[in-house]
């Protein structure tokens, strides 16, 4: 089985406005992003953009988004796969970044790299900030994943179809999960990736994992489990996909890439913050199987309703 590198960038909410709150500024977090994978030569095969690309679904937004990933010379010869979120509309998503017609269906795709399938799913209910699979897109995905893939199945979608601590969040997940569970049931499905909480997660759905990847506009911060509150900067997954499994990793963007001393090279001491000298910034993790209202407060911003 060949090694697959996928880049998912989730939840960018570009706008024209600029920052979505005090210094929450999607553009700068997602340019950010796009010098990281140039500066560190990550050069990925395909890219999820996992829902919520632009935070008013306008066309300009849209447009911005597709000439900052077609101008990255990490991107050349990567596949972009545009997956629409609660923020998104689908008429102008559909026009602008796939080039169709803007009828209001749902926007389903299949795309390949290599052997590893890659099949998409709409899961935005227009008007609604929650998600759902209606009857045509799980007849979809019954379809697609028909006859197994070389290499296996990933499905993504941009509503997780697990609770997220932080209850606002939680409210607005995938309503319809065992639908989604029913239909990857004893399928060749590797793993489910989606975005829409704003922070990293990991779960199984029957007996499939489920990655839900950070945002690269703003973090929301877990360890708050009422309203959403927001932590400036953001973050990204990469995702390595071979014969041994499937592996989300996170990595820091924006103002949430914060070190605490120079690269750590072989046979040198790491560098650790002291005890006490209180909560990083930035966060990493990594995972394994086989309109808007805000007010600045101390670092965050609480944001309400909808992420």
């Amino acid at each position: 089985m060949a090694h697959h590198l996928l880049i998912q960038l989730s939840d960018v909410h570009l706008t024209r406005a600029g920052e979505l709150a005090p210094g929450v500024d999607p553009a700068a977090n997602l340019a950010s992003a796009l010098a990281l994978m140039e500066d560190e030569g990550l050069a990925p095969d395909v890219v999820l953009v996992t829902g919520d690309l632009a935070n008013e679904g306008d066309e300009p937004s849209y447009r911005d988004l597709a000439a900052a990933l077609s101008a990255s010379r990490a991107l050349m010869g990567a596949t972009i796969l545009y997956v629409p979120g609660n923020h998104d509309r689908r008429g102008p998503f559909r026009t602008v970044l796939l080039g169709g017609a803007p009828d209001g269906g749902p926007i389903n795709q299949v795309v390949w790299h290599g052997g590893l399938r890659l099949v998409a799913l709409d899961s935005t209910v227009p008007g609604e900030d929650h998600g759902h699979l209606d009857d045509e897109t799980i007849a979809f995905l019954a379809d697609a994943l028909a006859d197994p893939a070389p290499e296996g199945s990933i499905v993504v979608l941009h509503h997780p179809p697990q609770p997220s601590p932080i209850a606002a969040m939680a409210a607005l997940r995938l309503a319809n999960a065992d639908g989604l569970a029913r239909a990857i049931e004893g399928t060749d499905v590797r793993a489910v990736v989606c975005g829409h909480y704003h922070h990293a997660g990991a779960s199984r759905l029957g007996a499939v994992p489920v990655w839900t990847g950070p945002a690269t506009s703003f973090v929301a911060d877990a360890a708050h489990t009422g309203e959403i509150r927001l932590l400036r900067g953001g973050a990204m997954t990469r995702i390595d996909v071979d014969d041994e499994g499937v592996v989300a990793s996170v990595i820091p963007v924006g103002a949430g890439r914060h070190g605490v001393g120079g690269r750590h090279r072989r046979g040198e001491s790491a560098v650790r913050p002291a005890r006490g000298a209180g909560r990083p910034r930035g966060y990493s993790g990594s995972w394994t199987t086989g309109t808007t209202r805000s007010s600045s407060r101390s670092g965050s911003t609480r944001w309400s309703p909808c992420a």
